[in-house]
């Protein structure tokens, strides 16, 4: 087990960039696998969310977004850069899946034989501090996971 010492304060700048590290992985995984890496970023306000974009197989670009109360879902992008709400799909792999299981799953889409649910899961509430959500996060921190 990895000691993160104390977590940080919810709201303060080193709570909302927990989910940073974490992207980063998940996007050097990607990359790393071959697909298309456009850019990530993290958006810290309830729920701590994070975007990865990348090239869709039709040249396209598609939209993966992680929140902390939903996991992972994922849309085509417009020209504006917007995922209609219609298109967003949920990837079943839980709340806060390994980097390399995100990395297969968006493999998966790209190649036609994912989809996701329309359906959004709910597995926890940004409020729930204390959870144990914030230490796994900061764990990819700690050990500069990838």
């Amino acid at each position: 087990m990895i000691d993160n010492g104390p977590l940080p304060t919810p709201y303060s700048p080193q709570w909302v960039r927990l989910p940073e590290p974490y992207v980063d992985a998940v996007a050097l995984r990607l990359a790393a696998g071959g697909v298309a890496v456009l850019d990530h970023w993290n958006d810290p306000m309830d729920p701590r969310d994070a975007t990865v974009i990348v090239c869709g197989r039709d040249g396209g670009r598609l939209r993966f977004v992680w929140d902390e109360e939903s996991g992972w879902r994922y849309g085509p992008m417009d020209d504006e850069g917007w995922a209609p709400l219609e298109d967003t799909r949920y990837l079943p792999c839980g709340l806060l899946p390994e980097p390399g299981e995100v990395a297969a799953a968006v493999r998966d889409v790209l190649a036609g034989r994912g989809g996701g649910g329309c359906e959004r899961p709910r597995f926890r509430s940004f409020r729930d501090y204390g959870d144990g959500l914030d230490a796994r996060l900061a764990a990819y921190s700690a050990v500069g996971a990838v």
